[in-house]
């Protein structure tokens, strides 16, 4: 039953965007979003996921329907960082929000114990560009004490990757760290070239089974293509969304449209269990 309303769901969310797309927010596309709210409720039985589905709808329905299908919403922020593609809604929408409120009233001992949160998040993957400004902000401070704090977190951050990546042993591990560590910006001009010749290198180790494999590409190439490739060649929901995001980002809608049709018949076709 719960596969039964999760593809009911998906079509929902496909056909939405499509009317979106061809004729505008109108009635149907509003209907449609109706539908997939109600039935993401009947499945997930959470008032907090089904708010945070409405927020950045239809794409939510991607990020909450694939990492918390077995999990809590509070366990989803917990966990720790895979090796493998995340997507970090759920720290995005429950951490962002205080960081930025502390960063305008916050009094220095707050600032100062944000600095470790912010560490913490960057060194498990966890919205890394975006904790990297807030990081940046603090360096600003007024506050001697609070400018310090910051200025240290970023040598905590940078000796963090130096020895993580020295002691990987794993091809996708090594590939994973290096990109996050390329994502902090702490690396500049030569240093940065070369980690980025070495992981283009590495990436040729990674099978392309790998989701990592792709979203890497993706970040040193700055094409998408290479998200639709990793899709077609893991199935990785994930890979889709983001791939469908860059292409509305775009205003790519033709593209975009083609392919929802073909992923729409893809699963038709295949009768694949999307839940996995």
């Amino acid at each position: 039953m719960r596969k039964i309303l999760i593809g009911t769901n998906l079509l929902s969310v496909l056909l939405s965007l499509f009317l979106f797309l061809v004729d505008g927010f109108g009635p149907f596309s509003i209907a449609l979003m109706a539908v997939s709210t109600v039935l993401f409720y009947v499945n997930f039985k959470s008032l907090s996921e089904t708010i945070l589905l409405l927020l950045v709808y239809p794409f939510s329905w991607f990020f909450l329907t694939v990492p918390l299908r077995n999990k809590s919403l509070e366990d989803f922020v917990k966990v720790e960082l895979p090796l493998e593609i995340r997507l970090d809604v759920g720290e995005d929408v429950l951490s962002a929000l205080p960081v930025k409120a502390i960063l305008v009233v916050g009094d220095v001992g707050e600032k100062k114990r944000i600095v470790a949160t912010i560490v913490k998040n960057i060194v498990r993957g966890i919205q890394v560009e975006q904790n990297m400004k807030y990081l940046k902000i603090l360096q600003k401070d007024p506050h001697m004490d609070v400018t310090l704090r910051a200025t240290m977190a970023l040598e905590e951050i940078e000796n963090h990757f130096d020895q993580t990546i020295a002691l990987c042993a794993n091809p996708k591990d090594f590939c994973a760290h290096l990109y996050l560590y390329l994502k902090t910006d702490i690396p500049k001009g030569a240093l940065r070239k070369d980690i980025e010749r070495i992981l283009r290198q590495s990436l040729e180790r990674v099978s392309e089974h790998e989701p990592v494999r792709y979203e890497v590409l993706h970040y040193v190439t700055k094409d998408e293509e290479h998200l639709w490739l990793g899709y077609k060649k893991t199935h990785n929901k994930e890979l889709l969304a983001r791939y469908l995001f860059e292409k509305l980002r775009k205003r790519d809608y033709e593209t975009l449209t083609q392919h929802l049709n073909e992923v729409r018949e893809i699963f038709l076709r295949e009768g694949r269990d999307i839940t996995r």
